[in-house]
């Protein structure tokens, strides 16, 4: 989407939320996104593509005003109210109604580019800081409510059976099979997890290109997670086996990097041991819906070939995993106490 110039979105900014600076376009895979650099900070604003309804974009900054409030120890984007105190307007942009906010910016480095130059002996800290960081997330977000988060994402584990029609589709004959076995075996158990295994509202999206990592005296540690777009209702659990997921595949020993996730993680977030239990079998499940979902976005785009190339370490950790057995990661932690 490209319906306003960085000259345009600078007079919105003034008018609007009283932001002067120098301004500067960002990528972005369907809004338009604008950095706004001040003497009292750095800002983007965001001008949402049409298909975001309002509700959703509501969602995305309640919840970040409640983890600024809930857990301010992390630097979340926050949400800069325009001078008649709104979170969001609706304005006219080239024609149509556009949904604009402005948030502030999180300096750092992305947790992809901060970990491959990171050396071996101080990766274990930023693991543990990982884990530290979403399960503040997951604390933070519990007993928060929004209309919205109840919305349908094809990124929520709930929706994992609805993909099984692209199994057929998967070239590879070997992960064809490991893809079958884990996803009938994950649907099999659902309807028991959902009556047994807490469900609340998350962030599912903690990537490693959604983590932001600085140095904070003491070494490379998580500042904040952002991009709050695939929000849903989902089990607690997903956001830890999310982080798990991305993080593993930029380690030789992705066991031993789950592990320590695991720890920083309980360290803010208990959950209960029938939780734990299962998180291999979510690492698995995550695995394997990002391959059946780029297996089906690989049908619609033949000719695009970044959509396989970016699924590499991701199959290759899914063929891995696939023979660890079900406590590696979890063992030292289940004891009577996470009950």
């Amino acid at each position: 989407m490209d319906i306003l110039t960085p000259d345009a979105a600078l007079v919105l900014a003034d008018r609007h939320w009283r932001i002067r600076g120098d301004i500067c376009a960002l990528p972005s895979y369907a809004d338009q996104n604008f950095r706004i650099r001040t003497e009292h900070g750095e800002y983007v604003l965001k001008v949402a593509h049409p298909s975001w309804s309002r509700m959703d974009l509501d969602l995305e900054n309640k919840a970040m005003m409640t983890l600024a409030e809930r857990e301010p120890a992390l630097q979340w984007p926050r949400v800069q109210l325009a001078v008649g105190g709104e979170h969001l307007l609706t304005l006219p942009i080239a024609g149509q109604s556009c949904q604009v906010r402005v948030l502030s910016f999180v300096p750092g480095t992305t947790y992809a580019d901060a970990i491959g130059v990171l050396p071996l002996t101080r990766r274990a800290a930023l693991h543990e800081s990982l884990g530290s960081a979403v399960g503040r997330l997951t604390r933070g977000l519990q007993d928060f409510h929004h209309p919205a988060a109840g919305r349908q994402h094809d990124w929520n584990l709930l929706r994992l059976p609805t993909l099984c029609d692209e199994i057929a589709h998967i070239s590879d004959v070997g992960l064809r099979a490991i893809v079958e076995a884990q996803v009938k075996a994950f649907c099999s158990r659902l309807p028991q997890w959902q009556a047994q295994l807490p469900i609340t509202v998350l962030h599912n999206d903690a990537n490693d290109l959604n983590v932001i990592v600085a140095d904070d005296g003491d070494g490379q540690r998580v500042r904040a997670v952002i991009d709050f777009g695939d929000m849903c209702t989902s089990f607690r659990l997903a956001d830890l086996a999310i982080a798990c997921t991305y993080a593993m595949q930029h380690e030789a020993d992705p066991v031993a990097c789950a592990r320590t996730i695991v720890r920083g993680y309980l360290a803010r977030c208990p959950l209960r041991r029938v939780e734990l239990e299962q998180l291999h079998v979510f690492i698995l499940a995550r695995l394997c819906h990002s391959v059946l979902m780029a297996t089906r976005a690989h049908r619609e785009e033949p000719d695009n070939p970044f959509i396989l190339v970016s699924q590499r370490g991701v199959r290759a950790l899914l063929r891995e995993l696939a023979e660890v057995d079900h406590d590696a990661i979890v063992g030292p932690f289940l004891e009577p106490s996470h009950d």
